[in-house]
């Protein structure tokens, strides 16, 4: 962990979230009048009253951190004085960097849940400027503790309690000294940072803004223009004319930009092969890893044995082959679509919040007693109202409690959005409660499993319960498809942002054509026999937005194989498996996150979380197949 580094209100769990729950919570949402704020029940509005009283508190706060934030430059060339100045520099930072956290997360509240008032909009900018004015004042320190030597440091925290508490931080930071440039070539480096920036820039605009989507027909063939937020809702469709029209509109508009998208994603990886040959690391995997002490086997680790492994995802296209009747093979706009429209789950909040209760209830009396009270103490802000963000995360900050943003409509889904929410709420409540300042966050690659731990331990719980065939159908064909999202079709992802960043490394071109052709043996690999190919395809990877993220879509294959392995643990009852959970949940940063998810009985440079994981898959394939055999006799 960065010494210098300010926590930004949760954003590892609020990021995360958002991006996998989006395209669910698109997908259920149903034409209906939206309530104004006022006319929601306060017990499901959250409770930023606990944050800031009113503005004018919020605002005098902000003046303050603002000013203290000057305080930072008095410590520059003093840190190697003596251990004396450097602890109190220390809780200088420990003490700005909360109340930081505390202004930032009570105005992006407030901004999104009414994202039509401009006053909270202006707040969002005003603290953009102030993390900005954060990082300038403090970009000093790391340079600066490193010149310390370590025996130095070392001789300190030993004589020091209180500033032995920063070993692990230390740690990390002397970790990384190696690839740590001098003071003026990490100057040009960071005066790069915009150019650098070009690519990821250009290419959001290009796919936000410069792009018009044909009309199609609907199912009713009423005309509808396409959008890419809303390309899951088209595949999954029932309708294959809409959801093939649909897939042609969206994939084919971006292919008419293939050179331009293929230049700007060359571009990226260009960037990374620089940063990887400025400061000396083996590759861009290396480095991307490096930051989190990430180890290079992991992520081969899980391409390899999901690979290995690959027979159950043939074997799930084999059944949606036979069940949607595809006589010419299941196709790229076919891969969403649900088994069954006759049966769905639908539940009030009420009894979503119940489930969620009895589902999470093998992992104790504590953890029960403390999410019982945050429903009660508000964390969570329900219902969709005008103006209001979509989608759903978790955020809070170290000196306030969890926050919960959804926009529940009363799908499996939503209640499912609702106990993932609640996991990262969990984690950070546990961490913020017993690690100090510095550790309180945690690390991207830990983030998800908490949320996915409670998904999983969700869906066993309402399985086992669901009696209607057609219901538990439906379950089965929502729980194999976002297992598919988050496992087959990340680490697919990430197979190709390795393969392209290979390429880049040995030389070889990088053009439409040259990643069109590694994208499109990917999906035939994935998909096996029953998926039919069609040229379109290889164009696919022009929509993703998170090759641009350097290695990131990884984790959350690797979050869900981790949580898969530990809810099997609690569901099986083993001696301590609770325990060794809750450890981990209080661990915040602590140690690595490989070390940390150690704690909880799982090691993920073992194939044995990924063979966990891919045995929960085949399980729902067995149950999915029985199901369809009852139906058909």
């Amino acid at each position: 962990m960065r010494l210098s580094r300010i926590h930004i209100c949760g954003l590892t769990a609020l990021l995360i979230a958002t991006l996998i729950t989006a395209p669910l919570n698109m997908a259920n949402a149903e034409e209906k009048k939206v309530p104004e704020r006022s006319e929601i029940d306060q017990q499901c509005l959250w409770a930023t009253e606990r944050i800031y009283s009113d503005l004018d508190t919020w605002e005098a706060d902000f003046g303050v951190v603002e000013k203290d934030i000057d305080k930072i430059a008095a410590f520059r060339g003093t840190l190697s004085d003596n251990p004396e100045t450097l602890l109190k520099f220390l809780k200088l930072r420990d003490d700005i960097g909360p109340r930081f956290e505390k202004v930032w997360v009570y105005a992006s509240l407030m901004a999104d849940q009414d994202t039509r008032v401009g006053k909270y909009q202006g707040f969002k900018d005003r603290l953009r400027g102030l993390a900005v004015k954060y990082g300038q004042a403090s970009a000093w320190v790391d340079p600066e503790l490193t010149s310390i030597e370590w025996n130095t440091l070392d001789g300190w925290m030993k004589e020091n309690k209180d500033l032995g508490v920063y070993r692990q931080a230390f740690d990390d930071l002397f970790r990384q000294k190696k690839y740590i440039l001098s003071p003026r070539e990490e100057e040009l480096i960071a005066l790069g940072g915009q150019v650098r920036a070009v690519p990821y820039n250009t290419y959001n605009l290009l796919t936000n803004a410069d792009i018009q989507f044909p009309t199609i027909k609907d199912e009713e063939a009423g005309e509808v223009e396409l959008s890419d937020s809303a390309f899951y809702i088209f595949m999954r469709s029932p309708d294959r004319r809409v959801r093939r029209d649909a897939y042609e509109g969206i994939v084919g508009t971006y292919k008419q930009y293939r050179n331009t998208a293929a230049a700007l994603l060359s571009g990226a990886v260009q960037n990374n092969i620089f940063n990887v040959r400025a400061r000396g690391y083996d590759s861009c995997l290396a480095a991307a890893l490096d930051g989190s002490n990430i180890p290079v086997e992991v992520y081969n680790n899980l391409i390899n044995t999901v690979n290995e492994n690959l027979h159950l995802l043939h074997r799930y296209q084999t059944i949606r082959r036979k069940t949607l009747n595809l006589d010419d093979g299941v196709r790229a706009y076919d891969l969403f679509a649900p088994f069954t429209k006759e049966a769905t789950l639908e539940y009030t909040y009420e009894e979503a919040v119940e489930n969620m209760k009895k589902a999470l209830a093998p992992l104790g009396r504590k953890y029960a007693s403390i999410m019982t009270n945050g429903v009660d103490s508000r964390w969570i802000d329900v219902y969709p109202t005008k103006g209001k963000r979509s989608g759903a995360y978790s955020s809070g900050s170290y000196l306030t409690q969890p926050y919960i943003l959804l926009n529940f409509h009363g799908g499996y889904e939503d209640m499912s959005t609702l106990a993932h929410e609640m996991g990262h709420s969990m984690h950070s409540y546990f961490s913020r409660g017993s690690q100090p300042y510095v550790y309180a966050d945690y690390a991207i690659f830990c983030a998800e499993v908490a949320a996915i731990t409670n998904e999983i331990l969700l869906q066993e719980y309402i399985l086992e319960r669901v009696t209607d065939p057609r219901k538990k159908l439906y379950l089965l064909g929502e729980l194999l498809e976002s297992f598919r999202g988050t496992v087959w079709r990340q680490t697919m992802f990430s197979q190709f942002e390795q393969r392209i960043h290979e390429m880049g490394e040995q030389g070889l071109p990088l053009t439409a054509d040259t990643m069109g052709v590694e994208y499109g043996k990917i999906m035939k690999d994935y998909y096996g026999p029953d998926y039919t190919h069609d040229e379109l395809v290889d164009n696919y990877w022009i929509r993703i937005p998170h090759f641009y993220y350097n290695f990131y879509v990884y984790k959350y294959a690797t979050s869900y194989c981790a949580a898969s392995n530990i809810a099997k643990r609690i569901l099986e009852g083993e001696p301590g498996a609770v325990e060794a959970y809750l450890s981990f949940l209080k661990s915040g940063s602590s140690k690595y996150p490989i070390d940390l998810l150690k704690m909880a009985r799982v090691d993920m440079t073992s194939p044995e979380p990924i063979q966990d994981a891919m045995k929960l898959f085949e399980k729902m394939l067995d149950q999915t197949e029985e199901l369809l055999e009852q139906q058909a006799q």
